[in-house]
């Protein structure tokens, strides 16, 4: 009898944990690659352990084909990767904010790691990218993408088919949220930069010897740090409440 529960058991918590571990691994916040490799994996086996719990009657009889096991692995791991990479790019939208703002004050050339995106980015993309992390993790919004693990069981049962064109309609439309809120995010900057430009044209073609680069660019140096002083909690405020709409949207 204990030889026939205990691989049963096993079957389901290793499909439950390779879905899990998959989505920890490349979603945000909990799945930076600032955080070691060895706590994210612990991180999934402990919430497989939780959740494993909770739906261990919802999840099918082990299979005989050697064969089916694989594909139904395969296929935990590829749900748990596409959600991780749809929370992920939400938090892209700080980082086209960033890159925006920084083009327009001319801080594009300043670069720094971006724990994020794993790579270099503009300064104040990396910096808008670090506040919104600390706020999500201040906010408790972690809790949410938590709970969106015990969710995914019940949006995407373990057995049934992938919908790969509910998945694709699903990206597609965080990819355009994402995108437009960066520009949200940054548009008082690009209304600044318009007006200024403009400006600095007019005088430009007003006073011909005037030397429009050696005393803008200092200019528009201090009014990109003052306008991120002073907007900067506007930007993050207006970022979490979108941030857990779609959320929530996303993970129910």
């Amino acid at each position: 009898m204990l030889g026939d529960v205990l691989p049963a058991e096993a079957f389901g918590f290793l499909l439950v944990a390779t879905r899990l571990v998959a989505l920890i691994i490349v979603m945000p916040v909990l799945g930076d690659t600032s955080i070691p490799g060895r706590i994210r994996a612990g991180m999934g086996f402990l919430f497989s352990l939780v959740i494993y719990a909770s739906v261990r009657s919802d999840l099918p009889p082990m299979p005989d084909n050697a064969f089916i096991v694989g594909s139904l692995l395969i296929r935990e791991f590829v749900i748990g990767v596409i959600m991780g990479l749809a929370t992920r790019i939400l938090l892209t939208a700080t980082h086209t904010a960033g890159t925006v703002i920084a083009f327009q004050t001319g801080l594009a050339a300043a670069q720094s790691f971006d724990p994020a995106q794993g790579s270099q980015s503009a300064l104040v993309a990396s910096f808008l990218t670090l506040v919104a992390i600390t706020l999500i993790v201040v906010t408790d919004l972690h809790h949410l993408m938590i709970l969106g693990m015990a969710n995914s069981f019940v949006k995407f049962p373990v057995g049934l088919g992938l919908p790969y064109t509910d998945f694709a309609t699903v990206i597609t439309h965080y990819v355009s949220g994402a995108f437009l809120l960066g520009v949200h995010l940054a548009a008082p900057f690009i209304a600044y930069a318009v007006i200024y430009n403009l400006g600095l044209g007019l005088i430009s073609r007003l006073i011909p010897g005037f030397q429009v680069f050696f005393i803008g660019m200092p200019i528009n140096l201090f009014m990109g740090f003052t306008l991120t002083m002073i907007l900067i909690g506007s930007i993050m405020q207006l970022f979490l409440e979108r941030f857990e709409e779609l959320l929530v949207s996303f993970l129910g």
